[in-house]
């Protein structure tokens, strides 16, 4: 049971931390997360990519090579179906304030009582600013 449990929440991450994102300008794509690292090739604008978790520097595979790019130069977009996030009885928590707010989702358009956007496309329904989008890569757009 515990390993059914473990490929169960394996799987999930994985799903759950695939991002797509499309490139700003020609970017180097990178040996190494550093730009004294080694450019492997160029990746043109607008080219569309997959990435794992980031902060500065990306993993990614562009033409069959795997390398690194730097994040400043990408734009986060939702993915076209969300991956399933496991979430506790109805999709809330509670607040600082004792409240219950909406978690995070994924939406074509801005729903309704969105405080942010997510720089990986979920819209949050934050009441503070603090924390906001903290687990989502952080605030893209506030509302």
């Amino acid at each position: 049971m515990k390993q059914l449990l473990f490929a169960l929440a394996l799987a999930l991450g994985t799903q759950a931390t695939a991002l797509q994102v499309t490139t700003t300008n020609n970017v180097n794509l990178r040996g190494g997360p550093s730009t004294s690292a080694r450019v492997l090739t160029v990746i043109p604008r607008g080219t569309s990519l997959n990435v794992g978790s980031c902060t500065t520097w990306c993993p990614v595979t562009y033409g069959g090579q795997k390398g690194f790019v730097s994040r400043s130069v990408l734009t986060f977009k939702a993915p076209v179906t969300p991956a399933p996030v496991p979430v506790p009885s109805n999709g809330t928590y509670t607040n600082v304030d004792g409240q219950q707010i909406q978690r995070p989702v994924f939406f074509d358009s801005v729903p309704s009582g969105a405080s942010a956007r997510c720089r990986d496309g979920s819209y949050s329904f934050s009441a503070h600013r603090r924390g906001t989008c903290s687990h989502h890569g952080g605030v893209a757009t506030w509302y």
